[in-house]
């Protein structure tokens, strides 16, 4: 009898089994076991090369509240060593494992260069955060610390941390203390949500938007400093190129968005998202006739968000008046727009590119994900905005469109 061969899988290089490995979804948190740890139990040889390949191991993610979990890290910790490690700490309650997981980590503090915790209780954040408390990260550039629960957090102290090399900061539903910490004001990337401020928001607000000059990249929702951003304080940067705004739902003016913006002074802004927006209140900010604050801005994103209870939708006058102003004003360079969910899509795409508009040879690209309910409506506006555009010789711009207007075969750059 002829010898049977073995299957193709286990004639594989070592280096592409290497390369299988690491082809993994970019996914820390996911119930199915990663790519490395199933293929690591195939078979001898595999387990040998994959446990092998330090750079395999190095997103580490733990469950602070199972035993299970904390061995599994340590493992995690052995087989990525020397390289820069990637660390997810999850505690849903307060019954932790954390000495023993948080004991295993303590050696290798100063391999971590990412660090993401989500917790739903304060008192698992303190644990957690005890643990890095005046030890120097050297590694870390990367820092989000997530609250999950419906409370806010008590007051956060983060001065301790000792942070040296970092540069992207996100904090989700905390309650920081002021003065920030020193680290802050080397941050590139700052990503603030859901967060309350206290008695000292005026403060917080104030440093954020004119003391952190190395800032680049900016989220900010403003829900819980909407009182001071109100009075006139608006964000003044010199070096922010990517701005995000999550206004809340007491801005419902139709002329409330175009006020706010009045106040900014970012005149290397790139890109702006606007969230928590009504349609009627674009219309407006495009008719206005104040003087630009954006005149570097090529990319703009309106975004309803799903949160807001519009107007429209429960039986209000119609706010909208149409667009006649376009872009010029306010926004003399932009070449990308984006609206998602905005109530008046279909009207507001047609005042600015239907028939009637005046050119726009700068206008590259069009992204739509529209309501369910202005679906067919915003179908048709595209094509007659397609029709116009060939009517008047001019270049269409790449629609980038959800799933539910692509019948029309508007993905791609129509020439």
């Amino acid at each position: 009898m002829a010898p049977t061969s073995p299957p193709p899988i286990l004639l594989l290089p070592d280096e592409l089994l290497i390369e299988i490995a690491a082809a993994k979804p970019q996914k820390l948190l996911t119930p199915e076991p990663p790519s490395e740890w199933v293929l690591s139990h195939v078979c001898s040889r595999f387990r040998r090369v994959v446990t092998g390949a330090c750079t395999l191991w190095t997103q580490v993610v733990v469950d602070l509240c199972s035993h299970s979990s904390a061995e599994l890290l340590r493992l995690y910790l052995e087989r990525s060593a020397p390289c820069d490690i990637e660390v997810t700490l999850r505690a849903m309650d307060d019954d932790l494992e954390a000495p023993k997981g948080l004991q295993y980590l303590g050696p290798h503090i100063a391999r971590i260069s990412r660090l993401t915790i989500v917790v739903d209780s304060h008192q698992a954040l303190d644990t957690i955060l005890d643990s890095f408390r005046d030890i120097v990260m050297p590694s870390l550039d990367h820092l989000e610390i997530e609250n999950t629960s419906d409370y806010d957090s008590d007051l956060l102290d983060l001065s301790p941390l000792n942070l040296p090399k970092i540069s992207f900061f996100k904090m989700t539903r905390c309650t920081p203390s002021f003065p920030p910490p020193p680290w802050m004001v080397a941050l590139t990337h700052l990503h603030l949500s859901k967060n309350s401020f206290g008695e000292d928001t005026e403060d917080i607000f104030r440093f954020i938007t004119t003391r952190l000059s190395s800032v680049v990249h900016l989220y900010l929702d403003v829900g819980g400093v909407i009182d001071t951003f109100r009075s006139g304080n608006g964000i003044v940067s010199q070096s922010l190129t990517h701005l995000e705004v999550e206004f809340d739902e007491t801005l419902a003016m139709t002329d409330a968005l175009a006020k706010e913006l009045a106040s900014f002074d970012t005149p290397h802004l790139t890109h702006l998202g606007l969230h928590c927006t009504h349609g009627d209140q674009l219309a407006f900010l495009f008719n206005s006739t104040m003087q630009s604050r954006f005149p570097a801005l090529t990319s703009l994103t309106f975004n309803d968000l799903g949160q807001l209870s519009c107007r429209c939708e429960e039986g209000c006058p119609d706010d909208y008046k149409p667009i006649t102003n376009h872009h010029r004003t306010l926004f003399p360079i932009m070449s990308s727009l984006t609206l998602i969910r905005e109530c008046f899509a279909p009207r507001i795409v047609s005042d600015l590119l239907g028939p009637g508009s005046p050119p726009w040879p700068l206008f590259e690209a069009l992204a739509l994900r529209p309501r369910p309910s202005d679906v067919e409506d915003l179908y048709t506006v595209l094509q007659d905005v397609v029709r116009w555009k060939r009517s008047q010789l001019e270049s269409l711009p790449r629609f980038k469109l959800s799933p539910d207007l692509l019948s029309g075969n508007f993905g791609q750059r129509t020439e």
